[in-house]
């Protein structure tokens, strides 16, 4: 992972939350205000991006900024995370069936990338 992916998850991960939802309609919203916005800022993400993310301009969704804009892979156990490379590791233990789901949509997106409209590079 490259050093600028790292210190945007690192970012995302260090924002307090200030309410939170999971589920069907899962939402981790943190307050849109300068400090946010410029710890943000410094890693990469961009004011337009973070707007996007809000709705009322108190808060903004970290799910959906995380997501809609490609910044994170993952979000478990309470932390945002980024996958490595695509590897014969990743790729044996998903052909002998130790990979997980997350293991397989990210080998398919790889291999079909029109299926999900982006393309992941290895």
């Amino acid at each position: 992972m490259a050093d600028g992916q790292q210190a945007i998850i690192d970012v995302l991960n260090s924002l307090e939350v200030i309410d939170q939802e999971g589920g069907d309609h899962a939402y981790i919203l943190v307050a849109d205000n300068k400090e946010n916005r410029q710890k943000l800022r410094s890693v990469g993400v961009t004011d337009e991006q973070i707007t996007e993310a809000g709705d009322d301009g108190e808060s903004f969704c970290l799910l959906a900024l995380a997501f809609n804009n490609d910044l994170a892979d993952a979000y478990e156990k309470g932390k945002f995370l980024n996958w490595g490379p695509i590897d014969d590791e990743l790729r044996h233990r998903v052909l002998e069936g130790r990979g997980t789901a997350e293991d397989a949509c990210r080998l398919l997106k790889a291999l079909e990338p029109d299926l999900f409209g982006s393309q992941e590079t290895e």
